[in-house]
């Protein structure tokens, strides 16, 4: 009975205080902080209206899902992960983003007509706005492509399609960043400065997306010890890449911030758009400290041993007990 008593408090804390409440909330900040920087971003090119900021956020953070699952799609997911016997997870996982895929591309296409209208009207290069428009429609068409296709998990690694889809993506994200800086006359040097800001907060989002909806959803219908090494060496490549994300979108964002505004503090302290810039900057400190605090609390996963890889080598006794305790917990509890 005590025992009895003792596994329900247990649940009870489980469910009050959701480790995985973590990845959920960071996923949450880093929409609300793309948001504050696609509000910034117009007013300093003086292009500004709820409109136009509604439209180029949605399309920010739809093209960024499509560009960042892709990366995940065919880079942190690896064909060696099959030989794991992780196939079926893999494949009901690819099924699951393509879902989100769809969806992705139907808001890209919608919004980035508003977007191009916006650039073109402002009197950008029409090279530059019909280059852009090019990679949207590849990027329609391959995505579309692959999502309608029906193969073997292992067919779609890499698939040419697949890869064609990413390099439309990232082409996109260039040249966006491209006409936003075309829009305030900036140099080469910001465009440069903007594009890998994009690119990293692309590569954020569509990371999270993929984990949240995707991966850990799947993991928790599969809890077999295969599954916990494929899932754990995903998400750590994803990890990796965050370390190279954070400190990017940090100085790109300060430098833009800088070129934008100045040096002085009362332009920051004493601004709505100054106080748009500090708060932005604010919540990328939260997500680091959110980054850190993951794996030390094994918060990155709610799928047991995902977040404690390093123990998954030391012997079959130590998967057989990751097993049954994920199994246990896939059971009395669905997230």
């Amino acid at each position: 009975m005590a025992q009895q008593g003792q596994r329900t408090s247990t649940a009870l804390a489980d469910d009050l205080f959701d480790k995985y409440v973590l990845p959920k909330a960071a996923l949450a900040i880093i929409l609300a902080a793309s948001l504050a920087g696609t509000a910034v971003s117009l007013r300093l090119s003086g292009d500004w209206s709820l409109l136009a900021a509604g439209a180029t956020w949605l399309y920010l953070v739809a093209l960024g899902v499509l560009t960042g699952g892709l990366l995940w799609k065919h880079g942190f997911v690896r064909p060696a992960d099959l030989e794991t016997g992780a196939d079926e997870y893999c494949a009901q996982m690819y099924g699951r983003y393509d879902r989100f895929a769809a969806a992705s591309l139907a808001v890209v296409l919608a919004a980035g007509v508003a977007v191009l209208w916006r650039y073109r009207s402002a009197g950008i290069d029409p090279l530059l706005v019909g280059s852009l428009g090019a990679s949207l429609l590849v990027l329609g068409a391959a995505g579309s492509a692959q999502v309608a296709r029906s193969q073997p998990v292992d067919r779609q690694f890499r698939h040419p399609l697949g890869v064609l889809a990413l390099a439309a993506a990232v082409a996109a994200v260039a040249l966006t960043a491209a006409a936003e800086v075309a829009l305030r006359s900036g140099s080469l040097a910001a465009v440069a400065v903007r594009a890998l800001h994009l690119l990293s907060f692309s590569v954020w989002v569509g990371g999270a997306v993929w984990n949240i909806f995707a991966a850990v959803p799947t993991g928790q219908e599969y809890p077999t010890p295969e599954v916990v090494r494929a899932a754990g060496e995903q998400l750590e490549r994803f990890r990796w890449a965050v370390r190279f994300v954070i400190p990017t979108i940090l100085f790109t964002g300060l430098y833009q911030a800088v070129d934008g505004l100045g040096v002085a503090a009362a332009t920051y302290v004493g601004s709505l758009l100054g106080l748009a810039v500090l708060s932005k900057l604010g919540l990328i400190g939260v997500l680091f400290a959110i980054f850190k605090l993951c794996p030390m609390w094994r918060a990155c996963s709610p799928i047991d041993g995902v977040c404690d890889l390093a123990h998954a080598d030391d012997g079959a006794d130590t998967a057989d007990s990751e097993t049954t305790a994920t199994t246990t917990t896939t059971g009395e509890a669905d997230d």
